[in-house]
């Protein structure tokens, strides 16, 4: 099975609250700054810039897509010749109206004779090469470029005023049919918002089959998106880089160790802890098991044996749960403790309860911004602003 990878997925980006709107592999997501979350709720120019995204080819230079002038629809593929044929057509369509003044002139004039004639015969024999070329395949390119901020249909520039509508125009001059004008608007807000269209380059997008990963970091956080295009069927979690790059290789085949290199040191050695504390608990567990095994023979009436059993009950069930949370968090980097803050920050009040990761609070610097959590929603605070214990101040 065939995989490939992709390092510049492009995507609109959008500021939303203390964070930033993106989406790629049919979802979206808001990134606020070491955290990441898919969203549900964005916003109607998020949405129309994401389906611009989809519909137009978009690149340094600026925007464009191909219109069938004849059938009026939007084309993914034209006959060869097909785009020149509309230039050609526009040639034409001048040269008609030029001929057609003269001859009102002439008439005008009164000058019939042989000069008449002949500007006759000139706007016969253009007429003619027009039906003609309506008759084969034309295509209109529209076009938006970014160095001279210009609309253009083909190699004609459209210059509009500052409410106009790029969709009126054309609809008006009969190049798109009325129920395609809302295509024309979507390119004019594609346009207009041409700066947000960006390579997220902080996510790599690998597939393998109907599978695709998208594998993301926000600073010193890792995240993975997992999709079953024929199911439909999406997962999205933090993880550790180390089981992050595994995830991926194991899913669709393809490395991103290039991705989360500078991670990786840190990576592994919280994994093998966690993996070190995950024996211990295992060796407990069959210590456990093996007192439990010896009392069994006991008497059970014995209130002492009773009470013993009890208790081996008890720590079994504790242990089995710390192991089972340990487990689940293998993969994934968490190291978030309790934290308040000193002052009011944006509507969240004096003392108000937060979750900070305790490695970045620790490294960053007293004006820094750190990403904290009040009521699983991110928010982006000074770090002189946070008030954490002295035991996780490490």
């Amino acid at each position: 099975m065939t995989n490939s990878i992709n390092k510049e997925v492009v995507s609109p980006i959008l500021e939303q609250g203390h964070g930033y709107l993106f989406h790629a592999a049919g979802a979206n997501f808001k990134v606020t700054g070491s955290h990441i979350e898919q969203v549900a709720e964005t916003n109607d120019v998020f949405n129309t810039l994401v389906a611009a995204n989809r519909a137009f080819e978009i690149t340094n230079e600026g925007i464009s897509f191909l219109y069938d002038y004849n059938n009026k629809q939007v084309l993914s593929k034209v006959e060869e010749g097909a785009v020149k044929a509309f230039d050609n057509l526009n040639s034409l369509t001048e040269k008609e109206t030029f001929l057609q003044g003269q001859a009102k002139e002439l008439r005008l004039s009164g000058l019939k004779g042989p000069a008449l004639t002949e500007v006759t015969k000139e706007l016969v024999s253009t007429q003619a090469a027009i039906e003609e070329a309506k008759a084969s395949s034309i295509a209109i390119n529209f076009r938006y470029v970014k160095e001279s901020n210009a609309f253009f249909a083909g190699n004609i520039e459209v210059t509009l005023g500052s409410e106009e509508s790029l969709a009126e125009r054309f609809f008006n001059i009969g190049y798109i049919k009325y129920q395609d004008k809302t295509i024309l608007e979507m390119f004019q807000t594609a346009a207009k918002n041409f700066e947000a269209f960006k390579v997220l380059d902080f996510l790599t997008e690998s597939k393998s089959g109907g599978i695709t990963v998208l594998s993301m970091r926000a600073e010193k956080n890792v995240y993975v998106y997992r999709l079953n295009e024929d199911t439909k069927i999406a997962k999205f979690k933090k993880m550790l880089a180390d089981a992050a790059i595994e995830f991926v290789a194991e899913e669709t085949g393809v490395d991103v160790t290039e991705q989360f290199s500078d991670l990786l040191e840190t990576a592994s050695r919280v994994t093998e802890m966690r993996k070190e504390k995950i024996a211990l608990y295992k060796e407990m567990l069959s210590f456990l098991f093996d007192q439990r095994g010896k009392l069994a023979e006991a008497d059970r009436n014995l209130p002492d044996i009773k009470a013993a059993d009890n208790l081996i009950e008890t720590e079994i069930a504790k242990v089995q749960e710390d192991l089972n949370e340990l487990e689940d968090k293998l993969d994934i980097e968490d190291g978030y403790v309790n934290a308040s803050l000193k002052s009011e920050v944006d509507g969240l009040p004096e003392d108000a309860q937060i979750k900070v990761d305790a490695v970045e609070f620790n490294q960053a610097g007293k004006n820094d911004i750190l990403t904290v959590f009040f009521e699983d929603r991110p928010f982006r605070v000074e770090k002189y602003k946070i008030n954490i214990s002295q035991e996780d101040n490490v």
